[in-house]
């Protein structure tokens, strides 16, 4: 005997259709908290961006300015640096240079032995042959008192026409009371000049007046004509004092 077995029909869900209102309020629900997390997340948004976003870009003005003021600087102190190592160069060159000047007469004075030192030979009038000669010596008085004229002419006695300068001393001697005196012309001079300055081609007239103090009663007068230079000889003269 054959015994069959039961099967069981298959269970069909079934849609359960809730009532139109109330599915309109669940929809309404839905919606309501979709606008409230999307306005919520709005006004986060915009109260967060001032901080977060307005900051920055002032920030970035605030480098950019910043950024050209250290750029200016950089150039201000490479061309500080520049100059400096320029004169730092100059400084260098100028000791190294210095330095070896000093180094070469070092080098080159090395001799094995000592050289005789070479004696100069002086100048004569005779030597030379250039000399200088005095001239037509006159002492002539003078309305003033105690006070003569001196003049005479210095001559270049070789003839050239080179230029002489020099000085030319004159000289007074005589008696004060017993005691015999010179006066220099520093003393008799008015303007109390040592010298007579002397310059010339060929000859030069000199014309000095002297003032003899009280008491002194002068013997004779001596001049002398002392040339720059080792080429000429000087000359030197000396007259009795005679006024007529």
């Amino acid at each position: 005997m054959t015994v069959r077995k039961k099967v069981a029909p298959p269970i069909t869900p079934r849609i359960v259709q809730t009532h139109p209102r109330q599915q309109l309020f669940q929809y309404g629900l839905l919606l309501l908290f979709f606008v409230v997390t999307v306005w919520g997340g709005y006004e986060y948004g915009r109260s967060q961006a001032p901080a977060g976003v307005t900051a920055p870009v002032t920030q970035s003005d605030a480098s950019k300015q910043r950024i050209a003021e250290l750029e200016t600087e950089r150039k201000s102190l490479k061309q500080q640096i520049e100059e400096l190592e320029r004169s730092v160069k100059q400084v260098s060159q100028a000791l190294s240079t210095e330095r070896l000047r000093k180094q070469a007469p070092v080098r080159a004075a090395k001799p094995t032995h000592k050289a005789p030192a070479i004696k100069p030979i002086p100048l004569t009038a005779e030597s030379a042959g250039f000399t200088l000669g005095l001239a037509d010596i006159r002492i002539e008085p003078t309305e003033s008192e105690n006070t003569y004229r001196i003049a005479f002419t210095v001559e270049n006695n070789a003839g050239n026409d080179d230029r002489i300068t020099g000085t030319i001393w004159i000289a007074v001697n005589g008696i004060t009371g017993k005691e015999h005196q010179r006066l220099s012309f520093k003393t008799v001079s008015p303007s109390h000049r040592s010298h007579v300055k002397m310059g010339f081609n060929q000859q030069q007239e000199i014309s000095e007046e002297i003032v003899l103090p009280e008491g002194f009663r002068p013997k004779n007068i001596q001049i002398e004509a002392k040339p720059y230079g080792e080429k000429y000889a000087g000359t030197s003269e000396k007259i009795n004092w005679d006024t007529n």
